[in-house]
């Protein structure tokens, strides 16, 4: 049982000095969700950065599409009812194609669809449905806290230090700081999993309650 949850790290020390403590009980942080009503429309009548405009905490599809076409009014509307909720949908009505926006963003043909990641990154820019549901789901998967790529030279100091690969997301977001991670992996292993005032076991019963307490799924 490797549920050792670092937030719970200071009730651990104290129960394995002997000293009695209550598990801090850390409400679940829920992920915001777009309502089906937050598709929004944005002016192409002046240049902006479309990054500006992203939903917060989640991807964000952008698409310029003709209002008086049925066939791009009917590609608009399928995946609002496919994503609505699931990420932001800002939608950019084209007339003339003269705008300043859509001279900014070089669109040459509608519909065009950019979807960007949580953290502003252009996943695609594209006109079929399939490349943008991929994308969608690609923005989706990134996570809501940052960490080194794989390829990242901390990462590689990290891994090399350890002497194995990082897998669990806990110990990935301390990826950006090597050596806060290397502190309190340090302490997990001497307070942790190892036997003191109470016994490795105990310890991971402990460290197991008080991460089900805190509805932590790793």
């Amino acid at each position: 049982m490797r549920a050792l949850l670092f937030g719970g790290a200071l009730s651990l020390l104290l129960a394995s000095t002997g000293v009695a403590t209550a598990a801090p009980q850390v409400p679940a942080v829920p992920i915001p969700a777009a309502p089906a009503s937050a598709v929004r429309e944005i002016t192409p009548e002046r240049e902006l950065a479309l990054v500006s405009r992203r939903a917060p905490e989640m991807p964000t599809l952008f698409l310029f599409y003709r209002p008086g076409s049925a066939t791009e009014r009917s590609f608009a509307a399928g995946f609002e009812k496919e994503l609505a909720g699931r990420i932001g949908l800002r939608w950019i009505p084209v007339r003339s194609g003269t705008e300043p926006l859509v001279k900014q963003y070089q669109v040459t043909e509608t519909p065009t669809a950019m979807v960007y990641d949580r953290r502003g990154r252009l996943v695609t820019r594209s006109s079929d449905a399939a490349a943008i549901q991929t994308a969608v789901r690609k923005a989706a998967d990134v996570m809501r806290i940052d960490w080194a790529a794989d390829d990242d030279p901390r990462m590689q100091q990290i891994e090399k230090v350890m002497g194995r690969r990082l897998k669990g997301g806990i110990m990935k977001t301390m990826s950006l700081a090597p050596d806060f991670l290397f502190s309190i992996n340090d302490l997990a292993r001497k307070a942790h999993f190892s036997d003191g005032f109470l016994d490795r076991r105990v310890k991971e019963m402990i460290a197991t309650h008080v991460s089900a307490l805190n509805e932590c799924k790793f």
